[in-house]
């Protein structure tokens, strides 16, 4: 109960100051609120990435005031600028939960919990964004806490091998993500969008590149950029440009989405250990890949994701690919 009011403090205080600077010189304005759940239960398993949390807060950010948000280019074409806000925290277990004693041929305990900020620049075919993310992995991140107390709310054994877990250890990771859409409408107003992508990471917690697509089918389908898991970027849903306000025209957006990436990893730290300190690690798979497919409702300012996400081993000695389900709920205003 704790981190929900310490989380709603912070977003609450966040949006004081952004409603304060629209007061004064209409600089943010409040876009959206998403609240963000992955678990793994959906597939009946409590391992590997187990579960994550996030709450993000979107503004978008007048064009008298881009000054720094300039550095994502698209200067001279008609944009939109956003900054967004999350707080978000991830756990990470062995198979084997129940086991007190170090497992050697899985991978280590680990809790990331970290406060991110990205930087974003849309026009209505293209986005450019910049994040930040700082954290801290290991007791720190009260992922301990986090897990055992809501095994005790559901009457499940408690994780006993937390003592395991990885050292303190502050975290700071930057990414660089770079999408392009393709939109396509047909008779009967039925429409669909095609959104490639390419990202870039680098920092202690992860250094990678990543290159995919995500596909959209529907009715009056959500005119943004798309959502995701947290583990895979934690897209906000940016807006696109021109489009965004069109979409309210009709009470109901429906939408089903498919979403598939290939990745290479050079470090991830949830499998490779601790950076400055030894720890438990394991060596991991340096080329994985993911899919996805969900599926997107809107009724007026109320949004749902619903995705199911499948990813490729990770380290040489797992024994199954491992999925995750999410569930996305917006608030747009």
């Amino acid at each position: 109960m704790k981190y929900i009011l310490l989380t709603s403090l912070l977003f609450f205080s966040i949006n004081v100051f952004a409603q304060d600077g629209l007061k004064e010189e209409n600089t943010w304005i409040f876009d959206r609120l998403n609240m963000h759940i992955d678990n793994d239960k959906y597939y009946g398993t409590d391992h590997g990435y187990t579960t994550g949390e996030s709450i993000t807060a979107l503004y978008r950010i007048s064009k008298e005031n881009y000054s720094i948000y300039d550095i994502l280019g698209y200067a001279d074409e008609d944009t939109h600028a956003y900054i967004a806000f999350s707080l978000t925290n991830q756990i990470y277990t062995p198979t084997d939960t129940l086991n007190q004693n170090l497992i050697r041929n899985d991978r280590p305990y680990a809790g990331w919990t970290y406060l991110e900020s990205s930087i974003h620049k849309t026009t209505q075919n293209q986005l450019r964004s910049l994040s930040l993310k700082v954290g801290v992995v290991g007791p720190a991140s009260g992922s301990q806490q986090i897990q055992n107390e809501f095994h005790r709310l559901i009457q499940v054994n408690r994780v006993q091998g937390w003592h395991n877990q990885l050292e303190n250890e502050i975290g700071i990771n930057i990414k660089y993500t770079q999408k392009w859409r393709y939109f396509s409408k047909y008779s009967n107003g039925l429409e669909s969008s095609v959104i490639p992508f390419l990202s870039a990471e680098f920092g202690n917690i992860a250094i990678g590149a990543t290159a995919g697509m995500m596909a959209r089918i529907g009715f009056n389908i959500p005119k943004d950029y798309g959502v995701s898991t947290i583990n895979n970027n934690t897209d906000p849903g940016i807006p696109i440009y021109g489009e965004y306000n069109n979409q309210y025209t009709k009470p109901w957006s429906f939408s089903l989405n498919l979403a598939a990436a290939g990745s290479f990893i050079a470090r991830d730290i949830f499998l490779d250990g601790n950076t400055f300190k030894n720890s438990h690690s394991v060596n991991i798979e340096h080329l994985v890949a993911y899919y996805s497919v969900g599926t997107t409702l809107r009724y007026k300012r109320i949004m749902v994701d619903i995705m199911a996400t499948q990813t490729t081993k990770q380290f040489d000695l797992q024994q199954k690919s491992e999925g995750v389900g999410s569930i996305i709920v917006s608030l747009l205003f």
